[in-house]
Formats: C-alpha cells, sequence, structure tokens
C-alpha cells in the first residue's frame, strides 16, 4: 500500500507492531509527547550556547524520527546536527585549554566519517548552521504532527 503521507512512513511501525493499530497509536502518542521536549532542549542549548546540549538532544531525536519514517530528518539533518554541535563543543574545548582529553575523544569519533563529510561538516561548523538545522526540524516535526494526529484519530 503506497504511503498516503508526506512527511511520515509508518511502515516501520507497522512491522514491528504485527500491523496493530492500538499499539502504532500509543507509540506515536508517545512520540507527539516527545516533541515538545526535543525542541525546548534544542532551544534552551542554543540560548547557551550548550553544543553537548544540542549534540544529546540531536542524538535522542533522530532515533525518534526515524521510527515514524522520517529517513531524512533522522539521518541527514539530526546527524549533522549533532556532529556540528560536537565540532563546535571541540573548538570550545581547545580555546579554553581544557578539557583536551575530552577534545580528543570527541575529535575521535569523527575518524570513521568520509572526507567529504568531515569537509562539509568543517565549513558548516557555526551557529548558523545549527540553527538553520533546528528550524528544519521544528518545521517537519510540526508538518508531521498534523500527520501524527489524522493517524491517532482513525
Amino acid at each position: 500500500m503506497p504511503n498516503p503521507y508526506s512527511h511520515i512512513n509508518l511502515n516501520y511501525l507497522e512491522s514491528i507492531t504485527d500491523g496493530s493499530q492500538e499499539l502504532i497509536k500509543e507509540l506515536v502518542g508517545i512520540f507527539i509527547e516527545q516533541i515538545p521536549e526535543f525542541k525546548e532542549g534544542f532551544e534552551e542549548g542554543l540560548a547557551q550556547k550548550d553544543w553537548s546540549k544540542i549534540a544529546a538532544v540531536a542524538h535522542k531525536a533522530k532515533s525518534s524520527v526515524l521510527s515514524m519514517g522520517m529517513e531524512e530528518l533522522g539521518n541527514t539533518d539530526l546527524k549533522n546536527l549533532e556532529l556540528l554541535a560536537k565540532l563546535l563543543k571541540i573548538d570550545e574545548l581547545m580555546k579554553a585549554d581544557a578539557g583536551l582529553e575530552e577534545a580528543a575523544r570527541l575529535q575521535k569519533s569523527f575518524d570513521g566519517y568520509s572526507d567529504e563529510r568531515r569537509m562539509w561538516l568543517e565549513s558548516n561548523k557555526n551557529e548558523q548552521a545549527i540553527k538553520a538545522i533546528i528550524s528544519r526540524f521544528n518545521e517537519t516535526c510540526d508538518a508531521a504532527m498534523t500527520e501524527l494526529r489524522d493517524v491517532t484519530r482513525n
């Protein structure tokens, strides 16, 4: 059956619930409850320039949005947000000449990425790029919430 939605795809939920509409509605409800928490976490992280918090919220949100079939938002946008926030945290640690061990540990997490990806991250490592991704997250989730509320009504 083709996906009737433009922002969500519930194939994953249908597969793990054996098509149980009751369970799907419950999982969708949990996701809907999480969105304000994610948005608030991003807002607080930006206000405080707390890059670690932004990276942690992005990491947590990624698995949630992927479960709702929002592949690009999870695998691209939120992964990039997590990595950009980590890079800004590394810069912060290096400038303060403190936490060099933590900076080295964080830097190691970039070893497995392609040169192309690392170059993209370095060239987009700024607060504006982070704000743009968070804005896309908010807009996409708002649109997805409309579709998900439709799912819970049926």
